[in-house]
């Protein structure tokens, strides 16, 4: 029996593969996609969840339009968030589920539910506080000891420090930060491998780690980050990462630091299985 799945996303270029990832998936019931500012500003991230969806044959998937705020990664995603490319995916034809996330979490989530958060985590601190339980939520952010928008800050939680402390200190999630994402690089035969519509959404984010890769004098091959994909996977196959209880807490920047709540911390995969995966799933 299929596990139900709901998404929390910021769509941006490596939310977009790990959509297509889960509504691919048979292990996993997509119950829906609740959007939040982040990649780009919620107009945008919830047009481009809509469009994903139209694209992945998924038109009876549910969005619901979550939370506004400031952030923004367009040099990384483009201006649409999906390299410049939105606007060649498909018009869905549904419209937004509503603008109630908190309802949405409420009236959908049953002891089975896995909730992937793979943007800022606004949505999710505003449910928790409205005392809507998570019985198994990943979590796509935090670095230990890195960061990508300050030294110890990784995007996700830097763009809502609030809601990062809520979630880690509340909900108890498995966490999937940097320290591991990072080492899973979508590399130019496996973007080759996949659906040509995704590989086409990569061209600026491509270029942007392309110039942080000659500023470093790395000889990594082109590709991506799929730092997202990496999270839904273990949404949709419990055990894919290897998990390790951390004491931590998140400080007012947003970074993950050692404190007294026990959080699971993903921090091995066998990459090149995973990878395998996806690209099964990936090249439909």
């Amino acid at each position: 029996m299929a596990t139900p799945l709901i998404i929390d996303t910021d769509p941006g270029v490596d939310d977009a593969f790990a959509i297509a990832l889960a509504a691919r998936s048979p292990e996993v019931e997509l119950k829906g996609l609740t959007t939040v500012f982040g990649n780009v500003g919620l107009d945008l991230t919830t047009a481009n969840a809509l469009r994903l969806l139209a694209h992945l044959g998924r038109t009876d998937v549910p969005v619901v339009r979550g939370s506004a705020g400031t952030g923004g990664a367009a040099d990384v995603h483009g201006e649409d968030g999906l390299g410049g490319q939105a606007l060649t995916l498909p018009e869905n034809p549904r419209p937004i589920a509503g603008d109630d996330t908190t309802r949405f979490f409420a009236d959908t989530i049953t002891p089975d539910t896995v909730v992937a958060a793979i943007g800022p985590l606004t949505n999710i601190a505003r449910a928790i506080e409205a005392g809507v339980e998570f019985p198994r939520l990943v979590v796509m952010g935090g670095g230990l000891g890195i960061g990508n928008m300050t030294l110890r800050a990784e995007f996700n939680f830097w763009a809502d420090a609030k809601a990062a402390q809520t979630v880690i200190r509340r909900a108890r999630p498995i966490i999937v930060p940097l320290n591991l994402t990072q080492r899973c690089v979508a590399d130019t035969e496996f973007l080759s491998r996949v659906d040509p519509v995704l590989s086409g959404l990569t061209g600026t984010y491509r270029a942007y780690l392309a110039g942080h890769r000659e500023q470093n004098h790395s000889r990594q091959d082109e590709g991506i980050l799929v730092h997202d994909a990496v999270a839904v996977a273990e949404a949709i196959v419990p055990g894919t990462l290897q998990l390790a209880v951390h004491g931590l807490d998140i400080d007012d920047e947003g970074a993950l630091v050692e404190g007294k709540h026990q959080v699971e911390v993903a921090e091995e995969t066998d990459w090149p299985a995973l990878r395998s995966f996806m690209e099964q799933r990936l090249s439909g």
